[in-house]
């Protein structure tokens, strides 16, 4: 029997009154969903960011609808979970020892600059590439989708221990790394390896965080009756 993912025990959207919570992982999906159509190859839009970026469209409407679905990465935090605790016996005990005093764009930007190079990518295939330098190229996508409804997360250092349990990070880690698996094979990151890319993209970064916050209120607009708490593969809510 295959043990159940532990990116399965957060939360991403929650009623107030906690009766009813949709899984962190879902959410995050359902904002990927709609970037991917957003983004889809023969829209206006991905052909005129793809001519700005000096990409194809099919490029960047795969990885933007990969880090869209990072975009609440920190919501892994045990500190956010503690927002509405005792929602289930399944979902991460809350801790009144890490209090949520810094917001989960922030977190979540923290969380992958940090654990980027120790988890090799979150198995992004960068083949012999420095992957600090390739960081740094990447750095302002994450910035980018991390963002709270257009404003940027802070970017000064933090410590991340004072929100994130070990057991947050690996369940996080886990989830980024389904992720790749699931959006991004085949992908070519030879785009990153210059900073030519980030540099095209200065151009474009606000078009793009516009997209980023259009895709999240309509991807957040979920019905909460239609909010799912059983866990099926990543994969199989992605398709179905």
């Amino acid at each position: 029997m295959n043990e159940v993912p532990t990116y399965f025990r957060y939360w991403g959207k929650a009623e107030k009154d906690g009766s009813r919570y949709h899984l962190l992982p879902y959410h995050c999906l359902d904002v990927a969903a709609v970037g991917h159509l957003l983004l889809e190859p023969t829209k206006p839009l991905c052909q005129r960011l793809s001519i700005q970026l000096q990409t194809s469209p099919e490029w960047l409407q795969q990885w933007a609808t990969y880090i869209l679905a990072l975009h609440d990465i920190g919501k892994f935090a045990t500190a956010f979970q503690g927002l509405v605790p005792s929602l289930s016996s399944s979902l991460v005990t809350s801790n009144p020892s890490m209090p949520y005093t810094t917001r989960h764009d922030t977190l979540g930007y923290a969380l992958l600059s940090d654990l980027w190079v120790d988890s090799v990518g979150f198995g992004l295939n960068v083949g012999n590439a420095d992957l600090q330098k390739l960081f740094r190229n990447i750095r302002p996508w994450i910035e980018i989708v991390t963002g709270h409804h257009g404003e940027p997360p802070t970017t000064m250092p933090i410590h991340r221990q004072n929100f994130f349990t070990l057991f947050d990070e690996v369940a996080a880690t886990h989830y980024a790394k389904t992720n790749v698996g699931l959006f991004l094979e085949n992908f070519d990151c030879s785009l990153f390896v210059e900073k030519a890319l980030k540099n095209r993209l200065k151009f474009s970064s606000w078009s793009i965080a516009g997209m980023v916050v259009l895709a999240d209120w309509l991807g957040s607009g979920r019905n909460p009756e239609s909010f799912l708490q059983d866990e099926v593969s990543l994969n199989s809510y992605w398709e179905e």
